[in-house]
């Protein structure tokens, strides 16, 4: 099971660095000091350490499927929820750390900023409501990802995706996850 879980990981950071312009906003900083290499490489290491931590407490934490942890998980999911929506204008929540153009800085930041935003628990709840959660997480985030491109061309929703990515990606795959939690 670990190898699609890799693989999968992989695919989707390379489909983000095929244009760095497009990509993440990290990828257009390492490209403007002249570092393409980077720009291109950039966004598969981001991919990779942004979903670890998640992958890594998912593995470990086996949650079981009671009223209790139900409850608890549905609040964690409430509150990255609301979290993500309140504080996406501001860098309220938000780790700010070194400027300098450097892939070890760039893992600083993904790592603390996945920690803040509870990155991890939407791995959690995928793992709780289906086994192989990891690969549907991934196909729904390429997916929507694919399909705010397609549907925002030349409007503000779309200079918004391709400013903060993150932020329009996780937000509906939160709601299906709050959705999926409810039902079950």
């Amino acid at each position: 099971m670990l190898l699609p879980i890799l693989i999968a990981i992989l695919s989707l950071g390379i489909v983000e660095g095929i244009n760095p312009h497009k990509g993440l906003l990290f990828s257009s900083y390492f490209y403007s000091f002249k570092k393409r290499l980077e720009s291109y490489l950039l966004p598969l290491v981001i991919t990779t350490f942004y979903y670890l931590l998640g992958i890594i407490v998912s593995l470990l934490v086996i949650i079981p499927h009671d009223t209790i942890s139900k409850l608890v998980l549905l609040n964690l999911i409430s509150t990255s929820i609301i979290m993500k929506v309140i504080c996406s204008s501001s860098n309220f929540l938000h780790y700010s750390g070194s400027m300098k153009p450097a892939l070890s800085n760039v893992i600083k930041w993904s790592l603390a900023n996945s920690i803040i935003e509870m990155a991890p628990i939407e791995m959690i709840v995928a793992n709780y409501l289906v086994n192989l959660g990891f690969i549907i997480f991934f196909l729904s985030n390429f997916v929507t990802r694919e399909i705010a491109f397609y549907f925002c061309k030349n409007s503000i929703p779309r200079k918004l995706y391709l400013y903060n990515i993150q932020l329009m990606i996780e937000i509906p795959i939160l709601i299906l996850l709050l959705i999926g939690i409810i039902l079950t």
